[in-house]
C-alpha cells in the first residue's frame, strides 16, 4: 500500500495522530484503500523469476531447488552479529478457499502452533523461546489472499538453533496433527481475533471491495474467515485444505544472516527432501474472476460515528504487453508511472499546506493485479464540506490529465528517487538481516528479480533519461483512461438525494472551470550566521559506552559515538532542557498544539512546502520534534555528507521556526471530525480513557475533553515554547558513521554560536499531588457502542516506579513470565483470547508503576478470564516462577539486548540521558555502569528474586480492575453497572 500525507515530511493532519485517538479519519481512509486489491504473486512451481528476463539476480543470494520442487534462497549477512532470519512461504492464502472453507488458510496458520508429529501441542512456543525467539501475535506468521508466511528470527545459527528452526518449518510443511480437540480450542482464539478486528473499519472495507469488484473472488475472501464456517470446522475439513495446498512446489524457504551457505544448503536438503505432497495431482489455482469496467456509479456507506470520507476509484484492464516477467522494460514503464504518482501526490500534499486548507488529507495509490489496474484516491474533508473537498481534488486530477507535469516537478521526484537508490548502495554493507529476508521473500512472492542496488540505480538512470514530461504524463494518463470511476461516500447520516447527490457532486467537479496553475517558486535554505564559531572548553572520554563528551564555552554539550552499524549514516538527537514541566500544568494540552505548530509550518523564510523542495535530492530534512515533560527533543538521520547542513536546519528550527495558525486549525478540525469514533470498539474506549485509570492528582490524568482541546490557548503555548527554545540548555547527540573532528566543527558552526543559556528548572513540586487511584476496589466498568461480541478485562497491580534501572530489569523479567502464563492459560488452554497481554510499566511523573494483564474477550468470558488472571497472580505469589520459565524469558531478552546495542538509535537514546533532568519517577537517569554488564545482570536474575517481587505486589489488595462491555451487556448485568469515565 502507498499512503502519503506529504512527501518526506508529515503534514499536520498526520501529526494529529500523536493525540492517539482510536480511529482518526486517515486511518479509515487508508484501511479502506489498502484492502482493495492484492498484488500478483509467483505461480507455484514456476522457474525462478529471472529465467527469460533480462534482469540479473543479485550475486549475494544463493538459490536452489530440491527435486520435490521446494525452492530456497540463502543470503549471508553479518548485522546484527550472529542473527539469522528465516521465512517459509506457502503459495496458499485465503483466495484458495472454497465457499465452505472460508478462514481455513488462516486457521491452519494458527494450528501450526498446536502440535505436530515431533513437537507436542504446547511445546512449539516453548521451543522457540528457548531458541531466543519470542512468540507473539503477528510475529511468527501471517496470512493474506495469496500466501501463508511463517517467520522465525533466531539469535544465531550456533548450538543447533538453525537445525531446530528448520525442523519447525519442516513440521509445518506436512506434519501438523490437526486434532479435533486442539481445533475446538483454537476456534475460540480465532473467533476472539475476529471479534477484536470487528468494527467500522472492517465493515467499511468489506463494502468498498464488494462495490468496486463485485465479480472478484477476493471480495469474498477476507483471511479472517466466516464465523459460522469456523465454528463447524473439524479435523477432516481442515486437513483437506492443508493437504491440498501445502505442497513443496508451492513453497519457498529463505534463510538470511550469519550462516555458512554450504552447511545451510545441506541442512535444507536433509530436512525437506522427503517432503512429498499428499495428493499426487497438483490442484489448479482458483480463478479470481473479472473486473468490471462499469459506467459511473456511486455508493454511500453510513457510519454515524466515523469521519466523512469520499473516495474515487477507476479500474481498467492492463493493456500493456509487458507480460508477467520482471524485465527492464516493465520496470521502466512502472518507474514512469511511479514518477507520475509521486508528482501527483506532491500536488495533493500541497492542498494541505495553504493557509486555509480545503481538506484534512488526501490519500492516493495505484494497484496492479493480474486482472487489471486501479487508481484510487480518498479525500478527508474539513467538517462536512465533502463536495467542496472532492471538487478541489478532482480539479487537481483534471489539471494533471489535461496539462501534465512540468520538467521541474519531475526532476524533483527523480532526485528523491535517486537519493534512495544511492543510499541503498552505501548502506548495503550494513543492511539488517530481518530486512533482507523480508524484502527477498516479498520479491520472490511477487515474481520479482532481486537485483543488486547497483543494478537498480543503473536501471533508474536509464529511466530518468527517458522521463520527459511527455513520457511521464502518458504514464499518468494510462491509469485514468478507459472508463468512468466508482464513487464512494462514507457519511455520518443518510444523504439527501442518495447516490444521485454523490454523482452530481462528481459531475459538478468535472464541469468546473480549470484555474490557471501557478508555478511553484523554488526557494533555497539559507543557514543562520549567529556569530563566531563556538570554542571547545573541555573533552571527556567515557569508557562505556565508548563515547566522547565535548563541552563548548557557551555551555552546549556534544556527546559523540562512532559506530558502523549503518554505513554513511548518523543519528542526531538534540535535547533542550527542560520540557513542558517547566511551566504550570493547568492546561496539559498546550504542548500538543505547540508541538504541531513547531514541527509543521516550515523554518525561517521557508514554508513547509518550500522546505521540502529545497532539500530534494539530499537527506537533509526538517527534524522531527517532540515536547516531553523534561525535554524538547529533535531527531534527524542524515547521510554523513549532509550532516553539517542538517545541523544548520535544526538550529534554524530552534531559533526561527515558522509557527503560523494553520497547524492548530488542522488539528482542531481533525479532532472535531474524529472525536466520537473512539466508542465504536472496546479497545477504542479502553485507550481513550487510559489516562484516567491508575493515577490522579494532576490534569494529565483527567478525562479527555474535546472542549478543553478546542479551548487551548495557542498563543500561550507558543510563548511557553519560545522560552524553552531560547532559554533551555542544549545537548547535541551524534551517533553513527561520522568522524569526531568533523562533528565538532559542524556543531561549533551551529549550536556553538548561540549565546550561553542559564537553563530552565523543572517545576517538579506540582507533581507532588500525584497519587495512585484506590486499589482493591470492584472493577470500573466502561461501555462501548460497537460489536456486541467485544469486551475487555484488565487487571493492574500497583508497584513502585522502579527508579533503580537494575531493579526495573527484574520487574520486566517477571512481567514477561506473566505474559508466558497468560498466553498458556488464557489463549492456549482456555482458547478465550487471541492476544492476552501482560507487562510492567511506570510513570516518570511519580514513583508509581504497575504490572498488568489485559485480554480482549467476549462479554460472557469477562469474569472467567478475570478469574484465570487472578489465579495466575496467586500462583506466582504462592509458588514463584520456574527455572525453565526464567530461562525462556531471559534468553530472548539477552539476545534482544545484544541486537539493540547494534543500532545507532539505541546509543543516541543512552547518551541523551547524560544531561536529562531527572523526574521524580524516572528510571532512565544515566549511569555509566548501566550498560557495561546488562546481559550479565539479566542472566544473574534468580527465581527467588522474582518470587519476592511477586509476593510483594501481585496481591488482590493492590489490584486496579477495568472492564469494557457493550452497552447492552453492561445494562443487563446488575453487578457490572457502568461507572462514569
Amino acid at each position: 500500500m502507498i499512503k502519503h500525507c506529504i512527501v518526506r515530511t508529515a503534514s499536520l493532519f498526520c501529526i494529529s495522530v500523536l493525540l492517539a485517538l482510536p480511529a482518526l479519519p486517515q486511518q479509515v481512509a487508508a484501511q479502506a484503500i489498502s484492502q482493495t486489491r492484492p498484488v500478483a504473486a509467483t505461480p507455484p512451481g514456476a522457474v525462478w523469476p529471472w529465467k527469460g528476463s533480462d534482469l540479473k539476480p543479485s550475486k549475494d543470494v544463493v538459490y536452489g531447488v530440491l527435486p520435490n520442487g521446494l525452492r530456497y534462497a540463502i543470503r549471508p549477512n553479518k548485522l546484527p552479529e550472529k542473527q539469522v532470519s528465516l521465512r517459509f512461504r506457502i503459495e496458499a492464502g485465503s483466495k484458495y478457499e472454497r465457499d465452505d472453507q472460508r478462514g481455513f488458510a488462516h486457521f491452519i496458520e494458527h494450528m501450526a502452533f498446536n502440535g505436530s508429529t515431533n513437537i507436542p501441542e504446547g511445546e512449539l512456543t516453548k521451543t522457540m523461546e528457548r531458541l531466543g525467539a519470542s512468540f507473539g501475535s503477528h510475529v511468527n506468521a501471517h496470512v493474506n489472499l495469496e500466501e501463508t508466511m511463517y517467520k522465525l528470527d533466531i539469535p544465531s545459527a550456533d548450538g543447533g538453533r538453525l537445525d531446530t528452526a528448520l525442523s519447525i518449518f519442516r513440521e509445518t510443511a506436512d506434519r501438523l496433527l490437526l486434532k479435533d480437540d486442539a481445533i475446538k480450542r483454537e476456534i475460540g482464539v480465532v473467533i476472539s481475533e475476529m471479534n477484536d478486528g470487528d468494527g467500522p473499519g472492517r465493515r467499511i472495507s468489506r463494502q468498498i471491495t464488494e462495490f468496486l469488484y463485485p465479480k472478484d473472488i477476493s471480495t469474498l475472501r477476507d483471511p479472517i474467515g466466516v464465523k459460522e464456517i469456523l465454528e463447524t470446522a473439524t479435523a477432516a475439513k481442515v486437513r483437506e485444505f492443508y493437504e491440498t495446498w501445502y505442497r513443496p512446489e508451492r513453497a519457498v524457504l529463505v534463510v538470511t544472516g550469519d550462516v555458512d551457505v554450504e552447511a545451510t544448503k545441506a541442512l535444507i536438503t536433509a530436512k525437506f527432501s522427503d517432503w512429498k505432497p499428499k495428493a499426487a495431482k497438483a490442484p489448479s489455482d482458483p480463478n479470481n474472476g473479472t473486473w468490471d469496467v462499469s459506467p459511473l456509479r456511486a455508493k454511500i456507506i453510513v457510519e454515524p460515528e466515523q469521519p466523512i470520507v469520499v473516495m474515487v476509484a477507476q479500474s481498467r484492464p492492463d493493456e500493456t504487453d509487458y507480460g508477467d516477467l520482471d524485465t527492464q522494460a516493465k520496470r521502466k514503464w512502472s518507474g514512469l508511472q511511479s514518477l507520475a504518482q509521486g508528482v501527483f501526490q506532491r500536488r495533493l500534499a500541497r492542498l494541505q499546506l495553504v493557509d486555509n486548507p480545503p481538506t484534512l488529507g488526501v490519500f492516493y495509490q495505484k494497484v496492479t493485479d493480474e486482472n487489471g489496474l486501479t487508481a484510487t484516491f480518498a479525500v478527508l474533508p474539513r467538517e462536512d464540506a465533502w463536495q467542496e473537498a472532492l471538487k478541489t481534488v478532482v480539479i487537481e486530477l483534471r489539471q494533471a490529465l489535461a496539462t501534465g507535469f512540468t520538467a521541474a516537478e519531475i526532476e524533483e521526484e527523480i532526485k528523491e528517487n535517486r537519493l534512495g537508490l544511492e543510499r541503498a548502495i552505501k548502506e548495503e554493507p550494513t543492511r539488517r538481516t530481518t530486512g533482507i529476508s523480508g524484502s527477498l521473500i516479498v520479491a520472490l512472492g511477487a515474481d520479482g528479480v532481486t537485483t543488486s542496488p547497483q543494478d537498480n540505480l543503473a536501471i533508474f538512470d536509464q529511466l530518468a533519461a527517458a522521463a520527459t514530461p511527455e513520457a511521464v504524463n502518458r504514464a499518468f494518463v494510462s491509469w485514468w483512461q478507459g472508463g468512468d470511476p466508482a464513487l464512494i461516500l462514507i457519511a455520518k447520516a443518510p444523504v439527501n438525494g442518495g447516490e444521485k447527490t454523490v454523482l452530481d457532486a462528481w459531475k459538478t467537479a468535472m464541469a468546473a472551470p480549470l484555474p490557471k496553475r501557478e508555478e511553484v517558486k523554488k526557494a533555497e535554505f539559507t543557514p543562520l550566521n549567529l556569530g563566531p564559531l563556538g570554542k571547545v572548553k573541555k573533552v571527556e572520554e567515557l569508557a562505556h559506552p565508548k563515547a566522547k563528551v565535548v563541552i563548548f564555552e557557551n555551555g552546549v554539550r556534544l556527546s559523540f559515538m562512532h559506530t558502523d552499524y549503518t554505513k554513511d549514516r548518523a543519528n542526531i538527537r538534540i535535547g533542550i532542557n527542560a520540557g513542558h514541566l517547566a511551566f504550570p500544568q493547568d492546561n496539559p494540552f498546550w504542548s500538543t498544539f505547540a508541538d504541531a505548530a513547531w514541527g509543521g509550518d516550515g523554518v525561517g523564510d521557508l514554508t513547509l512546502d518550500q522546505s521540502i523542495s529545497a532539500f530534494a535530492g539530499r537527506s537533509t530534512s526538517l527534524a522531527s520534534v517532540r515536547i516531553d515533560p523534561d525535554t524538547l527533543e529533535m531527531y534527524a538521520s542524515p547521510a554523513i555528507a549532509d550532516l553539517p547542513e542538517q545541523l544548520q536546519v535544526m538550529l534554524s528550527q530552534v531559533v526561527e521556526p515558522r509557527m503560523g495558525p494553520r497547524p492548530a486549525l488542522m488539528m482542531r478540525d481533525a479532532l472535531k471530525t474524529s472525536w466520537d469514533s473512539y466508542n465504536q470498539t472496546a479497545s477504542g474506549v479502553f485507550g481513550f480513557y487510559s489516562s484516567t485509570y491508575f493515577e490522579t492528582g494532576n490534569p494529565a490524568y483527567e478525562e479527555p475533553s474535546l472542549q478543553k482541546y478546542l479551548a487551548n490557548d495557542d498563543e500561550k503555548g507558543k510563548a511557553y515554547l519560545k522560552r524553552l527554545r531560547e532559554e533551555g540548555t542544549i545537548h547535541v547527540v551524534v551517533v553513527g558513521d561520522a568522524e569526531f573532528d568533523s562533528v565538532i566543527a559542524a556543531v561549533a558552526k551551529t549550536f556553538g554560536t548561540l549565546p550561553k543559556r542559564a537553563g530552565l528548572a523543572l517545576n517538579t513540586a506540582q507533581l507532588a499531588t500525584i497519587r495512585s487511584k484506590p486499589t482493591g476496589q470492584p472493577a470500573r466498568v466502561l461501555t462501548h457502542k460497537g460489536p456486541p461480541e467485544q469486551a475487555i478485562v484488565h487487571v493492574s497491580w500497583r508497584t513502585k516506579g522502579g527508579i533503580d534501572p537494575f531493579e526495573a530489569e527484574r520487574f520486566y523479567i517477571l512481567a514477561e513470565i506473566l505474559q508466558l502464563r497468560l498466553t498458556d492459560k488464557v489463549r492456549e488452554a482456555a482458547g478465550q483470547s487471541y492476544s492476552p497481554n501482560g507487562g510492567w510499566t511506570s510513570t516518570s511523573y511519580a514513583d508509581l508503576g504497575r504490572f498488568y494483564a489485559h485480554a480482549s474477550v467476549t462479554p460472557d468470558q469477562v469474569k472467567p478470564v478475570e478469574a484465570i488472571i487472578d489465579g495466575i497472580a496467586a500462583d506466582l505469589v504462592r509458588d514463584g516462577v520456574t527455572l525453565d520459565e526464567l530461562k525462556r524469558v531471559v534468553e530472548p531478552a539477552v539476545k534482544g539486548q545484544e541486537r539493540s546495542r547494534q543500532n545507532n538509535g539505541y546509543w543516541s537514546s543512552i547518551l541523551s540521558e547524560l544531561d536529562t533532568p531527572k523526574l521524580p519517577g524516572s528510571n532512565s537517569g544515566f549511569r555509566k555502569d548501566r550498560e557495561a554488564q546488562a546481559e550479565a545482570r539479566l542472566l544473574a536474575i534468580t527465581p527467588a528474586q522474582l518470587h519476592e517481587i511477586a509476593k510483594r505486589y501481585l496481591l488482590p489488595q493492590n489490584a486496579i480492575r477495568i472492564q469494557v462491555l457493550p452497552e447492552k451487556a453492561a445494562s443487563s448485568d446488575s453487578q457490572a453497572a457502568p461507572t462514569k469515565p
